[in-house]
């Protein structure tokens, strides 16, 4: 039976600063209206705080989660104190109390109106006379207005098109393991036959598109970069480009091209960090709720990076219940609970976002599961040289290198996607929760091991960078406002000629840049990044860098054919105390 639903328009009242909260529907009755103030822009420059103490969460600290929690709770009353007051504070406790009678949950529907409201976390609505947070115990969703739609009767199985994009020059994503993961997490649906996930091999804007003509999707799940485009007030999503790098497709355009498939996907599942955030300026800026506003009926997206444990419980509850023929609004909340039950203080269950076009009911599924196609009985489970490796303290908290090579030395804890804002983790008050973390646990932050690398105390690293292998790890981690000396050394080839040899700067005559992966850098030169934003910086011979966010801290070649390269560089980094 799906949840009764109280539904709220939340949008701007007669005064600057001031709001209105309408009840358009409520499960015990009456329509009321109240008034209240709410200062945007102050909720607003806290969100960078929120954002980076619950992803600290993930790191389970007793003593740190109760400062984090304290966060995420202050604003989640804020909010709840703001919206739900007066009148409408009385029908939502008479709703509440009338479906516990009939041992129902609500769905809590939020239609938000003016633009500087839908970038708030409504996701940490925090009630302190039950003292719970809504979203927790009852559907929370984003409300898109649309006209009455039937679900799609479905006969089962549910069928997923996965698409794990991973263009050039954005820290790499590992596609083998990122698509063990999801299998993983749908591994019994799989074999019981009530879902069916195949993959988009090329994710390219024209193998989506055949791929959509081809057959009847049901869920489109994308893994990959998304970020806000600021400049355009809209949500984009990475895709590869015809040469291996970045086309960066806005939302509104995906939405073009899935209304090409016959059916539509009535829901997309949007694993990029920033694909559920939304600009201060236009209402339905983000990527997923732009998605929603073309006429997807539901969109799930991650308000802020998530860790690899919260990422697969959360899939884990969430296509189980869909499975189950569940709601979507239900089944976000499952995924929700999933990463409630991953780790203590855990407060990853505040990212996920849900846009929802009408009701929550999606599918209609009938018919037995007919059993999976053969290839879908037993999914290839991960490499073992790609899968994280073991280990305690910050070894096992920090994100995975950006390529398979490296990745042996690489941590358990990778975000599922990395967008262009992930930075603003890294305020001041974010890395002092993930410092105190790292106490906390013992870890020590040592370098690793990576290909070429010797090993180090954690605030120095030598080790060699080899021309034929996209990025190293160095095994330190930035915090906000690190200091980085880096030296490096030594020679390499770009082809088998003699002539084509270099040092750490590169071919520095070279006008072309059309094989760079950074422009103001020559040809082959040693580049930087960090594993949580997509931004490169020139290293050469030696820079001093200073660290804009938190993640760690890797080492590249400045070039996209790295095939013919040869010889290595010797780098020693060190932390300027």
């Amino acid at each position: 039976m799906d949840a009764p639903v109280m539904e709220l328009e939340i949008g701007p009242g007669s005064e600057p600063g001031s709001y209105v909260t309408r009840v358009l529907h409520s499960v015990g009755g009456g329509e009321p209206t109240a008034s209240f103030r709410l200062d945007v822009d102050e909720l607003l420059d806290r969100r960078p705080l929120l954002e980076a103490s619950v992803l600290a969460s993930a790191v389970p600290a007793r003593r740190v989660m109760a400062d984090s929690e304290a966060i995420v709770q202050d604003v989640g009353r804020c909010l709840f104190d703001a919206a739900f007051t007066g009148d409408v504070a009385t029908a939502y406790r008479t709703s509440m109390a009338v479906a516990s009678e009939r041992g129902l949950s609500v769905q809590v529907s939020l239609r938000l109106t003016a633009p500087g409201l839908a970038a708030l976390p409504w996701e940490t609505l925090y009630d302190p006379v039950t003292e719970r947070y809504l979203c927790r115990k009852d559907p929370l969703v984003r409300n898109v207005p649309s006209p009455h739609v039937p679900a799609l009767q479905v006969t089962r199985p549910l069928r997923v098109l996965g698409m794990i994009s991973s263009p050039r020059g954005l820290v790499a994503l590992d596609v083998d393991l990122e698509r063990s993961r999801l299998e993983e997490a749908l591994r019994a649906h799989l074999e019981d036959g009530r879902v069916e996930l195949h993959w988009l091999d090329e994710v390219t804007w024209d193998a989506l598109h055949a791929k959509l003509l081809e057959s009847a999707w049901h869920v489109l799940h994308f893994v990959g970069h998304g970020t806000y485009d600021s400049a355009t007030d809209e949500g984009v999503l990475a895709f590869v480009g015809r040469d291996g790098r970045p086309d960066y497709v806005t939302a509104s355009a995906l939405a073009d091209l899935l209304d090409e498939a016959e059916p539509t996907p009535p829901l997309v599942v949007l694993n990029s960090c920033q694909s559920g955030a939304s600009g201060p300026t236009d209402l339905f800026s983000g990527t997923a709720a732009a998605l929603a506003r073309s006429g997807i009926r539901a969109v799930a997206a991650m308000q802020f990076p998530i860790s690899d444990p919260a990422a697969l419980a959360f899939a884990r509850g969430f296509y189980t219940a869909l499975a189950h023929d569940r709601g979507v609004d239900e089944a976000v909340r499952s995924g929700r609970i999933g990463i409630l039950g991953g780790g203590r203080g855990t407060l990853e269950w505040v990212t996920p976002v849900l846009y929802l076009r009408g009701d929550g009911h999606l599918f209609d599924l009938v018919g037995p599961a007919a059993g999976p196609p053969p290839e879908q009985r037993s999914p290839t489970p991960p490499d073992d040289d790609a899968s994280p490796t073991a280990g305690s303290g910050t070894d096992t908290q920090r994100d995975a290198v950006p390529d398979a090579e490296s990745a042996r030395g690489a941590s358990a804890w990778r975000r599922w996607a990395i967008g262009g804002a992930a930075a603003a983790l890294a305020i001041a008050a974010g890395a002092a929760i993930y410092a105190a973390t790292t106490m906390a646990e013992g870890g020590g932050g040592t370098a690793g091991t990576d290909e070429g690398g010797t090993g180090g105390s954690a605030s120095t690293a030598r080790l060699a960078v080899p021309l034929d292998i996209e990025w190293v790890d160095t095994g330190l981690y930035c915090l906000l406002g690190d200091e980085f000396v880096i030296e490096v050394t030594g020679r390499g080839w770009l082809d088998e000629t003699a002539e084509s040899q270099i040092g750490p700067e590169g071919l520095v005559d070279d006008a072309s840049t059309d094989t760079r992966v950074l422009a103001e850098a020559g040809t082959g030169a040693v580049i930087g990044t960090l594993s949580t934003t997509p931004e490169v910086f020139a290293v050469g011979a030696g820079t001093t860098y200073e660290c804009p966010a938190q993640g760690d801290l890797m080492l590249g070649i400045n070039d996209t054919d790295l095939a013919d390269n040869s010889g290595e560089f010797a780098a020693f980094v060190t932390l300027n105390q």
